[in-house]
């Protein structure tokens, strides 16, 4: 996920340096959580992860939860790009909304590393008001490029939106998210395709009239 950042290079600026840092980090702190969960992870365990001192990852992180923090965020970040990738401008919107379904439906198969993340940095900003303004910020971003995507969708003839863009942004988002946290505390796989393009086109469009 990380691994992109993480080439070899010769004469690194600072900023360079830190950016390679970040991701070695970022990295070994995925393997640490996912192999051990949020409680039993250490950020000794990530140092030792990831071949260096704990001291460089308290100066870029801080903590524990902070460190987690970020790792979410790198993954949402990553997530919403390949999500809103599926969805052109000048397509269907339609179309796109059922391209999102089966990308979110193939995605949610892969297993339930993702949900992980969601569910615990959300009970983390439970005592963190930092992280869960953070958190808020990161979500309206999400929903304005969400909105930006759906405006520039096209309407099929008959076609009538139900809401606004960012409205119908928000609630396809807050499903999104609640399908992530019913899968992460079940383990069981309940994402298909065939009913989230109804979801979708439900919080989308008005009933076509006959």
């Amino acid at each position: 996920m990380f691994k992109s950042a993480i080439k070899k290079r010769t004469r690194l600026n600072r900023a360079q340096q830190r950016e390679v840092r970040t991701a070695q980090i970022l990295e070994a702190a995925w393997i640490v959580f996912c192999e051990k969960g949020y409680e039993s992870a250490t950020m000794e365990g990530v140092a030792e992860q990831a071949g260096i001192s704990r001291m460089p990852i308290n100066s870029l992180f801080g903590d524990k939860q902070n460190l987690y923090y970020e790792l979410s965020r790198t993954f949402v970040t990553e997530l919403k790009q390949t999500m809103l990738g599926v969805i052109r401008p000048n397509v269907s919107l339609r179309r796109n909304l059922e391209q999102l379904a089966r990308l979110v439906s193939t995605h949610s198969d892969a297993g339930h590393g993702a949900e992980s993340l969601f569910y615990v940095v959300q009970v983390i900003a439970l005592s963190r008001p930092d992280i869960a303004e953070k958190l808020r910020r990161g979500a309206d971003e999400i929903i304005k490029d969400f909105a930006d995507a759906i405006r520039a969708s096209r309407l099929d003839p008959g076609d009538r939106l139900r809401a606004t863009p960012e409205i119908i942004a928000s609630h396809v988002v807050a499903h999104l998210n609640g399908l992530s946290t019913v899968e992460f505390q079940t383990r069981r796989h309940i994402v298909k395709a065939g009913d989230l393009v109804a979801l979708f086109n439900g919080i989308a469009f008005r009933p076509r009239k006959a």
